[in-house]
């Protein structure tokens, strides 16, 4: 009846109730947007957390370490290589400090961190054996009487070679690691053909060889560093109980000579 007697305070009332709805969306449209920036801030402060928390290499042996042509190949193939490069660092880390070999694995040598470098070679070995495998196998290779015989005095020599630490402490079966150099014997075997057939050296088609990393270059191979990134080399199959501060030095140590200068 109010908008019959006065139509023009009708209007004034619609545009009122108008104005205050137009308010009230933008008000909520705020408070969504802020609500949507809150969250993305709390899930971006969480994977960022995540991401930077160690994973045992035991709980991912399921997770994918790298891919070559869309294939994923399982962390559990980096078995031996851990266990095969944890053991050479720690060789050379006994003659730098052998009372506390931490100082070894944490140097900063020629830009490269020691720990680092031993984690992109059991990557990079792995890759390079996993390629050459199933090439390999492609070509129905296997190995003759001789090289059986080879490759066992190899398999007998790696486990003399094992460390105390690592004899009980190895992150895959001692089963899966046999097999794993049968594999690694057939790689070898193809990349000797692939030398000679290429009249080129041996070594120029190991992991770390000119050819084979020009080649390599040109393949579709990714790396899980999700996962791959928070492993902590070194600290597998090896146990790093006391970390020194300064080279030679525990903690202790250091406390003690400063305490002198004193």
């Amino acid at each position: 009846q109010m908008c019959i007697r006065d139509s023009s305070t009708c209007v004034i009332i619609q545009r009122q109730d108008m104005g205050r709805k137009a308010h009230k969306m933008k008000r909520m449209a705020r408070n969504i947007i802020i609500a949507i920036i809150i969250v993305a801030v709390i899930c971006g402060l969480v994977y960022s957390w995540q991401s930077r928390q160690q994973l045992d290499y035991r709980d991912c042996l399921e997770e994918t370490a790298f891919t070559v042509d869309g294939q994923a190949v399982q962390m559990k193939w980096l078995g031996f290589y851990v266990v095969y490069e944890e053991r050479e660092v720690e060789k050379q880390a006994q003659i730098y400090h052998a009372d506390n070999t931490a100082d070894y694995w944490n140097l900063h040598v020629d830009g490269h961190f020691i720990r680092q470098d031993a984690k992109d070679t059991i990557m990079q070995m792995a890759i390079h054996d996993y390629i050459y495998y199933q090439k390999a196998q492609a070509e129905g290779m296997t190995l003759d009487a001789s090289e059986q015989r080879s490759l066992e005095n190899t398999i007998s020599d790696f486990w003399m070679d094992l460390l105390d630490d690592q004899v009980d402490n190895l992150p895959v079966t001692d089963e899966y690691i046999v097999e794993t150099m049968q594999r690694i014997a057939l790689a070898e075997k193809y990349q000797a053909a692939l030398a000679a057939k290429k009249d080129r050296s041996y070594t120029s088609y190991s992991w770390n060889g000119g050819y084979y990393k020009k080649w390599l270059a040109k393949q579709d191979v990714e790396i899980n560093d999700k996962i791959w990134d928070r492993v902590s080399v070194g600290n597998i199959t090896l146990k790093h109980d006391k970390v020194n501060y300064v080279n030679g030095q525990d903690e202790k140590d250091s406390d003690e000579n400063e305490n002198r200068k004193k």
